[in-house]
């Protein structure tokens, strides 16, 4: 039996739509890609900077909210 392609985001599996892009799961993540940055395994994007890049099974997403203070 085949096991269904998942991804991590934030330390959690979650399963992987096929031709999910990045700014697809932020915005089912109901996520404001300019306030926060994106880390996809090595790669590390400001918000909205990330590319539409396509996610793939094994991917590590790891989505930091931006919180200003002063």
């Amino acid at each position: 039996m085949t096991r269904p392609a998942t991804l991590t985001v934030n330390g959690e599996a979650r399963p992987l739509t096929p031709g999910l892009t990045l700014h697809a799961l932020l915005r089912d993540l109901n996520i404001d890609p300019a306030r926060v940055a994106v880390g996809v395994n090595d790669d590390v994007y400001p918000g909205a900077r990330a590319p539409h890049r396509t996610l793939e099974a094994g991917d590590v997403i790891e989505i930091v909210r931006i919180i200003g203070g002063g």
